[in-house]
């Protein structure tokens, strides 16, 4: 009877463990608003050094100041406080270096002999709003004052610096130095990342990020041009919006993010239709072209990242009100770019949060 009695208990044990492993794919691996743990797994392995500095390896092994504030974003929502915190030490030691405000230095160039030091001091603001927000949102994760310390340093400094009143509201430079003259101001559309705008509203009440937000949406309707009424990579900002900048006049790289941030903050904002009319008419989202010359109405040559059409797939969605979910966007892939598998990851996470209301 003991042998008995034993071969039962160990049938019923297996079929505990049998029952749990299928509750854990239901629930867990089953859930299309999860975010895959391989992605990130794989993102750190290509991008992250041991140290926490995040590596673009389409350019040469830079680290800009942007890609830190991906890294802590990416890591924060993927729970990975080790990796959260390896970033940002790194960030403060190597960029957060500027004498006179708490901004971060742009670009860091490696050396030959595997060091490296800051090769342009100018900031991006587009960086701080990330590394800032990623700071925010760990304070609320993980419970830390100081994460929520830092990011208002640096948000206190980046309105001081960077934000320029105008008799048309607030506008955004893209950094401290060389984005004012007599023709006007040169703006990036690309970095008015709004859901952190909504995010810093929450966090620091009454320190004028709505209306940040709310004149950054006046520019993003009206600084459309082209045969598409496409957002440009840059703009200047003077008696009208106008392409006449230093930058080719084109829709790519930079404003490809507009309609991301758009979709993250409102997957139903009117503002998205030019760029889905744009992208219905490809049979396949892997013919839309990287770039489009918004005063010619030509294509580039390159082919769009794949993080682009994630994207593109993304805004199409939220045009056509079809339900998308984590699951719908392909994985990161060994051989993609770190701005491509940023982009990726991003819109993931933009999907979680827009379409599956897990902010």
């Amino acid at each position: 009877m003991g042998k008995k009695r034993g071969r039962q208990l160990a049938g019923i044990a297996l079929a505990a463990l049998a029952l749990l492993g299928l509750c854990y794919w239901l629930f867990v691996m089953s859930d299309p608003w999860r975010l895959p743990r391989h992605d990130w797994a794989l993102f750190k392995r290509q991008f992250v050094s041991p140290e926490g500095r995040v590596i673009d390896n389409g350019n040469g092994g830079i680290t800009h100041s942007e890609g830190q504030g991906y890294g802590m974003l990416l890591a924060e929502a993927y729970g990975d406080r080790s990796t959260f915190d390896k970033i940002w030490k790194w960030t403060k030691e190597n960029l957060q270096t500027r004498k006179e405000d708490k901004l971060l230095s742009w670009l860091w160039q490696p050396g030959p002999d595997g060091g490296g030091s800051v090769a342009d001091a100018n900031n991006a603001s587009d960086a701080e709003i990330l590394v800032a927000w990623a700071l925010v949102r760990a304070a609320k994760r993980w419970g830390v004052y100081a994460y929520q310390q830092a990011a208002a340093e640096i948000l206190v400094d980046l309105r001081r610096t960077c934000v320029r009143d105008t008799g048309q509201g607030p506008v955004l430079l893209p950094g401290v130095e060389g984005f004012v003259d007599d023709k006007g101001i040169l703006l990036n559309p690309s970095y008015y990342i709004l859901p952190a705008f909504a995010a810093f509203s929450k966090a620091f009440p009454g320190s004028g990020w709505d209306a940040l937000s709310l004149n950054g949406l006046k520019m993003l309707g009206e600084a459309r041009f082209g045969k598409w009424l496409l957002t440009p990579d840059w703009v200047l900002d003077g008696e009208t919006f106008s392409l006449k900048t230093k930058f080719p006049p084109d829709f790519g790289y930079n404003a490809i993010r507009v309609p991301l941030h758009l979709a993250w903050e409102n997957p139903k904002s009117p503002l998205l239709q030019p760029c889905a009319n744009f992208w219905k008419p490809f049979p396949e989202l892997s013919r839309i072209p990287s770039t489009v010359n918004l005063e010619t109405n030509t294509f580039g040559t390159d082919p769009s990242l794949p993080g682009m059409q994630a994207i593109a797939r993304f805004v199409l969605a939220c045009e056509s009100g079809n339900r998308l979910t984590v699951r719908d966007i392909p994985p990161v892939m060994p051989d993609e770019s770190y701005f491509s598998a940023s982009l990726k990851l991003l819109t993931k996470l933009a999907v979680r949060e827009s379409m599956g209301g897990k902010r």
